[in-house]
């Protein structure tokens, strides 16, 4: 029985021929591992944009009656109005939290010195901080309970709000000008990119508490009405009790859907992971396919070098080697060259990742490529299947091998 070190020497000596289908192999892990990676943390860069939206967030607004409903007509318009947040908050297990929202179209004129231009003006309550993650730059806040009940002049500006009015100069403490009245910068929205957004993205936009949006236009009947769910499996009961609540109020059949439009993120959500899953499971299946093709001349080679030496295995034999001596010789051959090139195919891909991170990319760009990294799971799985394939590989030269009878083989020239 020949040692691991004779059958490596035998490898060097086929080196140009193992080299080639090697490098196949080198090329099938590679693209294997680079499908696998991108496609994982597309899925969770997906999630990270989305859950910035709103973690299992549903949002309500106006519409018209479709149905006659207890003597009312069809096609009367339904608004909604302040007391709802309250009346579903506290109607409704399954929200954890509810925000009023009025929004402007980008005519809201602002004005700091001799800076002036027009933006998009949103009143809410201290609960959208969180359904909507708002979260601060250091040294700020979002509006607190107190802003709205006492109906203060204060502000939370979205990041290019900001810098167009106050440029690289701080801006929390310091006031601006809406409508010609003074407000005061409580916060700064710190950056963010998210998957959807709706009437603007979130750093053109300033917020104020609702009460003061109201004192300063007049304005009753809401924009939207934003939910916030405590699981996202919640989110079919709570919008059934939603449409309930709010029918009664205002008088429309809970089962007409078009009197109130409705958002539903986290609908939203699962139809996009489900896509992305998919993508995911076609990619891998492409890769694996890609390793196998690789893998197949693997076995050729493995197959033609038995066939070369076959005079040499029947003298093996005929010295007292087991066939399956002869078989496991063979099937490590496949397996030594199979691994060899899917290692230094996986090398190859945590270069590429680390080259990648250092390429300057637009952050909405960034957002949903994230940071891929060649992860343990990954590398274990492409190994695993690179030894499974390299032992397949070499398992029909094997076969082959084991199976010669001494005497013909002698006989081979």
């Amino acid at each position: 029985m020949i040692g691991l070190f004779d059958q490596l020497r035998e490898l060097w000596d086929e080196r140009r021929r193992v080299g080639l289908v090697a490098l196949g192999v080198l090329w099938g892990s590679l693209g294997l591992t680079l499908l696998v990676t991108f496609g994982l943390e597309f899925r969770s860069a997906t999630s990270a944009t989305m859950i910035r939206v709103g973690d299992d967030l549903l949002r309500f607004y106006a519409g018209a009656t479709t149905r006659p409903f207890a003597g009312l007509p069809s096609g009367r318009p339904i608004r909604l109005v302040p007391e709802d947040g309250p009346a579903v908050a506290a109607a409704v297990p399954e929200v954890r939290g509810v925000s009023v929202e009025y929004s402007s179209g980008p005519s809201t004129p602002v004005r700091r010195g001799e800076i002036a231009f027009d933006a998009r003006l949103v009143g809410v309550e201290a609960s959208f901080g969180a359904l909507r993650v708002q979260i601060p730059e250091p040294f700020g806040r979002f509006l607190s309970e107190t802003d709205v009940v006492e109906h203060r002049r204060v502000a939370f500006l979205g990041d290019r709000i900001r810098d167009q009015l106050f440029g690289s100069d701080p801006a929390v403490g310091e006031t601006f000008d809406i409508f010609g009245v003074p407000f005061t910068v409580v916060g700064v929205l710190e950056r963010k990119i998210t998957g959807s957004s709706y009437n603007g993205r979130e750093e053109d936009k300033i917020v104020i508490p609702a009460t003061t949006y109201r004192d300063l236009t007049g304005r009753r009947t809401l924009s939207y009405l934003v939910v916030g769910l405590r699981e996202e499996d919640d989110d079919a009961r709570a919008i059934d009790a939603i449409y309930r609540v709010l029918g009664a109020r205002h008088r429309f059949d809970p089962d007409d859907r078009d009197a109130l439009g409705m958002t539903n993120y986290v609908e939203f959500e699962r139809m996009v992971g489900t896509m992305v899953d998919g993508n995911n499971v076609l990619t891998f299946l492409v890769g694996v396919l890609g390793l196998l093709v690789s893998v197949i001349g693997v076995a050729n080679v493995m197959y033609v070098m038995v066939e070369e030496r076959t005079r040499e295995i029947g003298v093996m034999m005929a010295l007292g080697a087991r066939p399956w001596t002869i078989a496991s010789q063979r099937i490590l051959e496949g397996l030594l060259v199979t691994l060899a090139g899917g290692v230094a195919g996986l090398a190859l891909c945590e270069g590429l990742f680390a080259i990648l991170d250092r390429i300057p990319l637009d952050p909405h760009a960034r957002a949903y490529l994230g940071y891929p990294r060649l992860s343990w799971p990954v590398a274990l799985t492409v190994v695993s299947l690179l030894g499974l394939t390299g032992t397949l590989a070499g398992w029909v030269p094997a076969r082959r091998a084991a199976s010669l009878d001494p005497v013909e083989a002698l006989r081979e020239e």
